[in-house]
């Protein structure tokens, strides 16, 4: 019988649930542009899973330029304790910040712990930096998703000389990317199958490279295609 892999459906269920483990920790994953041209075309696997992103995602500077330092950090904590309380209360946006790439949800209690930044050379205006999201619903186009969150800026209680804007491009999130390795690795087992049946009994299909972890690439304005990058080869039996 011709070897499809280099281990039979019962271990790729096996490293399935041992990567799993490893990945315990449940993260949401920012999607930026540029994981679409992390990867060449010709690199990236045949076999991928598409789905759609979890969350419409968006960076967005709150700015304060009230010359009184503590009246200016008063203000910015005032707005962004009023963005936080709305959030809280709101089905369709969640207020984050971003840490290397991972979303760590803002309290209201969180914001008087926040370091402000400086916009530029001005000493005297004060800034945040949050990511607000909003979930993708089976309905939704990329202009319902970000009117959501528009509507949530333009309505937001700013006090004193406070603004906030959208900065950056519109992206998406996925949360937990390990927890489609399993159906990835039965799609490059079927494949594997496919393949051997068509080049016969005198030939062997290999699998390499399935411990690699899941990684993703937007594939469409709110759509994802998330693979393993792994080689297969068909080479003749001994």
């Amino acid at each position: 019988m011709v070897r499809v892999l280099a281990a039979s459906i019962a271990l790729l269920s096996l490293m399935a649930t041992s990567a799993q483990a490893q990945d315990s920790v449940v993260e949401e994953i920012v999607v930026t542009g540029m994981r679409m041209i992390d990867w060449d075309p010709d690199e990236v696997p045949v076999i991928q899973l598409s789905r759609r992103a979890d969350f419409v995602v968006v960076n967005v500077r709150v700015i304060n330029d009230t010359r009184d330092g503590p009246t200016r950090r008063r203000e910015i904590e005032q707005t962004l304790t009023s963005m936080a309380r709305g959030a809280e209360r709101s089905v369709d946006i969640d207020l984050s910040i971003e840490d290397e790439g991972v979303l760590l949800p803002l309290t209201q209690d969180m914001v008087s712990t926040l370091t402000l930044g400086v916009d530029g050379s001005r000493t005297d205006t004060s800034v945040a930096t949050l990511v607000i999201k909003t979930p993708i619903r089976p309905q939704d186009t990329l202009d319902s998703a970000t009117r959501r969150i528009e509507a949530f800026i333009e309505n937001a209680d700013l006090s004193g000389r406070s603004l906030v804007s959208v900065s950056g491009e519109w992206e998406l999130s996925i949360v937990n990317p390990p927890q489609y390795r399993g159906a990835i690795l039965g799609m490059i087992a079927e494949d594997a199958r496919s393949t051997s049946a068509v080049f016969g009994p005198e030939y062997a299909v290999v699998v390499e490279g399935l411990s690699n972890r899941v990684t993703w690439r937007q594939s469409g304005p709110l759509q994802l295609n998330l693979f393993i990058p792994y080689d297969m080869s068909v080479t003749p039996r001994p």
